[in-house]
């Protein structure tokens, strides 16, 4: 019996029905680092994928324009995963359903803007459990889709009929609920909507499969808890995550987990000296910290394994003082600021920067969210950033920098080249030399992404709730997980 089959009378009960209504959306496809929009282009949005070749529809946009998706997965290829690409091909299909909700993050809470949600008669492959190419590739015609809105929200027209399969997708966080469709026009509940907060395959819950290098200043284990990958206990103002909730691993990379109550899975060094335990994950994040196993990265041999990792698909996020790992393993994609070649030496001083929120994505999600995102400061008893000055937005903590970003040119497979350098999502002023720097950038690497933040992705201080920063954190891990156009790495 498939996995969906065994829990569908457990959610039945839970199953809306619809009818008529339009899709929001762009007409055309979503480029995954620059927001655009643009005919032919590939999709940045979520994937999904069936054991072959699977059907179609288009729905409304925006000025009753239409939208298609097509799929086609290649059985022969070992099932490397889902792949979604957006056309703008037109469909005289009717609709007598619609079905409406809002995207939630783990948390419950928290709105997911381009969220993939759609209707198919076939079960869906889910999300592979390691490393794998999120190759975005072309769907054929029968499924009816929708991208969620900034504030979360989606209008799906479709047709009505049972043994269907609902699918909301952001990246590798995936739901699929088996639904019975009517001729009916009803709001999906929350319970159908939001993201996992765990991962289940077999009752079809999916969440990317993490480590986290646990950090000596750098809380980023507390920030994804309380996006909901975890349970957080709060006490004098301190916002923590509880010990044994966490749904990811924690390696020592200056912090032991162990002496604060979390199992660890050895040092960080013995990570990335692994090839076999790099594939076991999806992203992997290197927050602020000491430098206490950056001497693995003279090996060559270490070098190597993450740049094959992150080839096949693998998501590398470096903050701050660890830039060591993403200085020495890319090279070829920033100058950081006094950088010489030796451990530590773009370790600079704090600064906080004011920044310019570039990405169109990021700011109109940030300008959606509830107040209580915007504003952490009822919550606490010091003053705090908020978001209220959008496009600025004040980042604190930065203590190392990008001069500036490079060109990275590959082959695009088509006898020319293309550019897969990185994209700036927020710049700021501040530093040394002082000047307008990169905050937060990503840039494609093979089938994988890299990412930098100069500043801490969470504070060490005291405070409850997601500070801006950490807001920031959120966005761009749904954004890099999406699927993209496979190309050779660099070098």
């Amino acid at each position: 019996m498939a996995p969906a089959a065994r829990w569908a009378l457990r959610a039945a009960g839970a199953l809306l029905l619809a009818c008529g209504g339009s899709e929001p959306g762009n007409n055309g496809e979503t480029n995954p680092d620059t927001g655009s929009a643009s005919q032919g282009s590939t999709a940045g949005t979520g994937e999904s994928a069936t054991d072959g070749e699977t059907s179609a529809t288009t729905s409304a946009g925006p000025g009753g324009t239409t939208m298609s998706m097509t799929t086609a997965v290649d059985s022969s290829s070992g099932g490397d995963g889902p792949k979604f690409d957006l056309g703008g091909a037109e469909s005289g299909d009717a609709h007598d359903a619609s079905i409406h909700g809002v995207v939630y993050g783990p948390d419950g809470e928290l709105p997911v803007s381009g969220a993939l949600v759609y209707i198919t008669d076939v079960e869906p492959a889910g999300i592979p459990q390691g490393v794998y190419c999120a190759e975005c590739e072309e769907l054929a015609p029968g499924i009816d889709y929708t991208l969620s809105l900034a504030d979360g929200s989606f209008d799906l027209p479709t047709n009505s009929g049972d043994g269907k399969f609902l699918v909301v997708q952001k990246g590798q966080f995936m739901r699929i609920s088996p639904l019975i469709v009517g001729p009916q026009d009803v709001e999906l509940q929350p319970l159908l909507t939001t993201l996992p907060d765990h991962n289940d395959p077999d009752n079809g819950l999916y969440i990317p499969l993490i480590a986290v290098g646990d950090a000596s200043y750098d809380r980023l284990e507390d920030a994804l808890g309380k996006f909901g990958l975890g349970d957080t206990a709060i006490a004098s103002f301190e916002e923590r995550l509880v010990p044994d909730t966490e749904q990811f691993d924690l390696w020592d990379n200056g912090r032991d987990p162990t002496t604060e109550g979390f199992q660890s899975q050895g040092t960080f060094t013995e990570l990335v000296s692994d090839p076999v335990r790099l594939a076991e994950y999806h992203i992997i994040f290197i927050p602020c910290s000491y430098d206490d196993y950056t001497d693995a990265l003279s090996d060559p041999q270490v070098v190597q394994n993450i740049r094959d990792w992150v080839a096949a698909g693998g998501r590398w996020y470096v903050a701050d003082w660890s830039n060591e790992w993403l200085q020495m393993v890319f090279p070829e994609y920033q100058d950081l600021n006094s950088w010489n070649g030796s451990v530590g030496s773009a370790d600079n001083g704090s600064y906080d920067s004011l920044a310019t929120v570039l990405d169109q994505g990021m700011l109109d999600w940030l300008d959606a969210l509830p107040d209580a995102f915007k504003d952490i400061n009822p919550l606490n008893d010091e003053v705090h950033p908020a978001v209220n000055q959008l496009p600025m937005l004040m980042t604190e903590d930065n203590w190392s920098g990008i001069d500036q970003v490079l060109p990275v040119m590959v082959d695009d497979g088509m006898g020319g080249q293309v550019d897969v350098s990185h994209k700036v999502w927020l710049e700021g002023p501040g530093g040394a030399p002082a000047a307008v720097h990169p905050l937060t950038v990503t840039g494609q690497f093979g089938c994988g992404k890299i990412q930098f933040t100069s500043y801490h992705a969470a504070e060490f201080y005291d405070y409850v709730g997601l500070s801006p920063q950490e807001l920031v954190l959120i966005y761009t891990i749904l954004e890099i997980g999406s699927c993209q156009q496979a190309l050779p790495p660099p070098g």
